[in-house]
């Protein structure tokens, strides 16, 4: 995902000579091509993210359009204050490319975790919110934000993601996309989890007979309301699924939306815990044990289920 990100900015700035690109000493053996062939145009800000941000809001506001990398943590927590009176409320052609979305820096523990950045960034005015499934998407989606014109956030995935979609599509941002049809259950997803959903979909309808939709939203600022209202009516539950903190991400969002809804929805929120994650771990390891994997998913629907 990552790599398909940066060859679509590299695109976007060969054929933008306006464009600028800035790091945190960041992204070695990914940024190299833009920092040779557009070096005049290439800041390495170094460990001083806060003023990185600074740098990248001048930039913008003399009409540059910016894109700025570093690890999550470093990027939106660190800068929280750049990005929401620099970027935001200037409403600034800035692209925050955030690495290492939820729990992909597993053995670095908790204060490298990206669990709380949506709920950070959703507030924020002007603020949209781009979570990709799987390369096809954050591919698609960094060819549109060449025409997008103000504050950026791109939630990245680092590891070797499956391809969810097959074949490129008609993307949008604000768009949810139907993965697949079910008749029972809805599950709206966002970031690389999908490849677990769509595992537990196939082990609850072998168990339990019961069919699945899933919707991908990429997009999770600005929110697509209408299809997210048309796909949860006439089903038994509806889950959203994240990796991401339950409280202020993709979940709060939906029910959000769902309270204006005139039919009575039974909604399951599948994310991490009101706390701090004490293990360390692959990603892998640590979604089994946080049940973020197909088997836990399933696990908390079933319980869910049993409970009604």
């Amino acid at each position: 995902m990552r790599t398909v990100i940066i060859e679509e900015v590299y695109k976007i700035m060969k054929e933008n000579k306006n464009s600028y690109f800035l790091t945190g000493d960041l992204g070695y053996n990914t940024l190299e091509k833009i920092e040779k062939d557009f070096g005049n145009r290439f800041i390495n800000v170094g460990i001083a993210e806060q003023n990185m941000i600074g740098i990248a809001s001048g930039l913008a506001l003399t009409g540059k359009k910016v894109f700025v990398y570093s690890i999550i943590p470093f990027l939106i927590m660190r800068c929280f204050e750049q990005i929401r009176n620099d970027i935001c409320y200037h409403n600034l052609d800035v692209t925050l490319l955030g690495s290492g979305s939820g729990l992909t820096y597993g053995i670095l523990g908790s204060t490298h975790f990206a669990l709380e950045d949506v709920a950070i960034l959703r507030p924020l005015p002007n603020m949209m919110i781009f979570s990709p499934a799987d390369e096809i998407d954050a591919r698609l989606g960094i060819k549109s934000s060449a025409k997008i014109h103000h504050p950026l956030y791109v939630r990245i995935g680092l590891r070797d993601e499956i391809k969810i979609h097959q074949r490129s599509y008609d993307f949008k941002f604000g768009n949810g996309v139907v993965i697949q049809r079910g008749k029972d259950l809805v599950f709206f997803v966002t970031g690389t989890l999908m490849e677990e959903v769509i595992k537990a979909t196939k082990i609850i309808e072998g168990e339990k007979g019961l069919t699945s939709t899933i919707i991908d939203i990429h997009t999770i600022k600005p929110l697509d309301k209408e299809l997210i209202l048309k796909e949860v009516k006439g089903k038994k539950v509806v889950i959203t699924v994240e990796e991401h903190g339950k409280i202020g991400g993709l979940g709060s969002a939906i029910s959000e939306i769902l309270l204006t809804s005139k039919n009575l929805i039974n909604l399951v929120m599948i994310g991490t815990e009101d706390q701090f994650i004490q293990s360390i771990g692959t990603r892998s390891y640590l979604r089994k044990n946080l049940q973020l994997d197909s088997q836990g998913i399933v696990k908390r629907i079933k319980n869910y289920l049993k409970n009604k």
